[in-house]
């Protein structure tokens, strides 16, 4: 585990009355607001006031219900991103500059918080399965929508609310009453599933506690505030002590900055809130396993903005990814080398949350502006000369270290320009993919052998028709068909992974329903990759050996090459006697579509009867 269970919650309760407040740059304060940064306050007035201008966007019930009818969600929630997008940058404008046309925007979109129907989104609502098409009132749901709007809502009435009070008296009253009604007191009514039990883990946990944490100190009494803040901290309590040892989350990289990133969050309100208590446990404390879980998102690249994308995750890191929230969690851990390396991810970005997307709210927004107006990026640029682990430990033009997550079988290792991902562990993960012994593989960084990730989430992602999406199934990942078998759904079925010299072997015998022996070794050298399956199924002509590229490839004699993309070089691919077939696809969803382009390819090798086939696998 990555924390003893009870840790976080035994810090909470010997300082919970040490009267810390959130760090809260509040509108009065000019000293902070006068002070920040030309080029970010530019960009906020510039786009709120742009936005002022056009109507204020409008989620509409035919929108809300399409999940029910189609499955579609998006075009609720993209009206919903866009309002609070503009609710928040409206609410930073008045900050920056507080005069009363300002207040007014920001108490508009505050407003219409008041006047939406549902904080829940629809995906989640629990009136779909009592054959309602409307929320219910008498029965908010609380879920991750509701968590986010509650603390849009309560970081603005902590920010602005002096000038709230002036403009628009009653406001922050009315706003805390919806939020107690609507979130905070039906969160204590019931057990929520997303709450987890003490065997499963759950990543809204954290988020949604998160976001309460900060609607209690904004909005509840003195009793309230002590039940709320109490279950909060035992729910990421229950979270980290589900983790395992190595930090791994078994969802991917995306998934951090929602789940652990989320976590981080929570810490450092509840650090500030009991003095400091929790940033003290966390280098040789209780809490110290928490830098493991910093360094994933790091340990999961393999090029510059290109990452892991086993699980729903995406390869390709998205322009509004918070990297401030991982240079937060590592400094908060003390793990100096992270937090370099997410201050080159981050790059001239102006600000996180400028985007539509629900990457970073209010409050990460405020966290980041405090930061930059701190001087602490700056500092932390020079890492070597802070506590901790060596930042010289891995410099970015070095090799990068070996990584093998046993905890979900994940194991990445760069040679010769290739960067290979491989995958174990079993297939009942969060978020699961039928990827048991399957590749991926980067050149210069660029992954040209993909693993799909997700596509554009719909009521099918998670239902009973999950596993006929054909981005999940195992035929669609770079992984055997044993006798044309393909991988099941569940927890039974496993791919055991072991480190080898240059690489890694895994027994793929329980990955397959007919329990046939099945063993994949994978090495990665300065001659290149080579992939080795060895099995007696090998022999039967109805066995495939599936193997994804991007694009398009070409026969070159008996190789076949892959193009390369985004000015990278190219992969040669060469194999034992096998027939190979092509199977092109049309990318047509956003999400993959981003990440590979207008179409991918599916290889099907049929190897000729023997015990034992190779892949190989060059730059080009």
């Amino acid at each position: 585990m990555l924390i003893r269970r009870g840790a976080l919650r035994e810090i909470w309760s010997a300082h919970a009355d040490a009267q810390g407040a959130l760090p809260v740059p509040a509108a009065s304060d000019r000293d902070f607001w006068d002070g920040v940064d030309p080029r970010i306050r530019e960009a906020i007035l510039r786009e709120a006031d742009r936005l002022r201008d056009e109507p204020w966007p409008q989620p509409q019930l035919s929108e809300w219900s399409a999940y029910a009818r189609t499955g579609d969600r998006s075009a609720y929630e993209r009206a919903l991103f866009l309002r609070n997008r503009r609710t928040r940058l409206a609410v930073l404008a008045a900050a920056l500059e507080p005069t009363e046309q300002r207040v007014l925007e920001a108490a508009d979109g505050l407003w219409h918080k008041i006047e939406q129907a549902t904080w829940c989104w629809p995906a989640h609502d629990d009136v779909v399965s009592r054959g309602l098409r409307v929320p219910d009132p008498a029965r908010p749901f609380v879920d991750l929508g509701a968590g986010e709007d509650a603390a849009l809502v309560a970081w603005a009435a902590l920010l602005l609310r002096d000038g709230l009070e002036q403009h628009v008296p009653g406001l922050v009253a009315r706003l805390g009453s919806e939020a107690r009604a609507r979130v905070l007191e039906p969160f204590l009514a019931r057990e929520w599933h997303w709450e987890g039990t003490e065997e499963d883990v759950h990543n809204w946990a954290p988020w949604i506690h998160g976001n309460l944490l900060v609607a209690a100190v904004a909005f509840a009494d003195a009793e309230l505030r002590k039940r709320v803040l109490d279950r909060c901290v035992d729910g990421l309590d229950r979270y980290l002590a589900q983790l395992p040892a190595d930090g791994a989350i078994d969802e991917g990289f995306a998934y951090w900055w929602q789940g652990a990133g989320r976590a981080f969050d929570a810490l450092r309100l509840l650090d500030a809130l009991t003095g400091g208590a929790i940033a003290a446990r966390l280098v040789d404390g209780a809490l110290a396993g928490l830098g493991e879980l910093a360094r994933f998102p790091q340990r999961m690249q393999v090029g510059p903005g290109w990452f892991a994308s086993f699980a729903d995750a995406e390869a390709r890191a998205d322009d509004g990814t918070p990297w401030h929230v991982l240079f937060r969690a590592a400094t908060l851990c003390r793990e100096p080398e992270t937090a370099a390396f997410a201050l080159r991810e981050r790059g001239d970005r102006p600000l996180c949350g400028l985007d539509d997307g629900v990457h970073a709210g209010l409050g990460r927004m405020l966290a980041e502006l405090a930061d930059l107006r701190s001087g602490a990026l700056d500092a932390a640029r020079h890492p070597a000369s802070a506590p901790g682990r060596d930042a010289a430990e891995t410099r970015p033009d070095e090799p990068r270290p070996d990584v093998l997550l046993s905890s979900i079988g994940v194991g990445i290792r760069e040679r010769a320009g290739l960067t290979v991902v491989v995958k174990g562990g079993h297939n009942g993960e969060n978020h699961n993919h039928n990827d048991l012994g399957s590749i991926a593989v980067a050149v210069d960084g660029v992954p040209l052998l993909p693993d799909l990730g997700r596509a554009e989430y719909r009521s099918e992602t998670f239902s009973d028709q999950r596993y006929e999406l054909w981005n999940i199934r195992s035929d669609w990942h770079s992984a055997p068909l044993p006798r044309g078998a393909v991988q099941l759904p569940e927890e039974q079925w496993r791919a055991r992974m072991d480190a080898v010299d240059e690489g890694w072997a895994l027994d793929l015998t329980n990955a397959y329903p007919a329990g046939e022996r099945w063993t994949r070794i994978v090495r990665v050298t300065d001659a290149g990759l080579v992939v080795r399956d060895e099995s007696a199924a090998l022999a039967d002509p109805a066995t495939r050996i599936a193997v994804l590229c991007t694009g398009v490839p070409e026969r070159d004699g008996d190789d076949v090459l892959i193009a390369g993309r985004h000015g990278s070089r190219g992969l040669r691919l060469s194999f034992d006697p096998a027939e190979v077939e092509f199977e092109t696809v049309v990318v047509d969803d956003r999400y993959l579509r981003r990440s590979w382009g207008d179409r991918v390819t599916r290889m099907l090798f049929a190897p000729q009867p023997a015990s034992c086939w190779e892949l190989r696998g060059v730059v080009r």
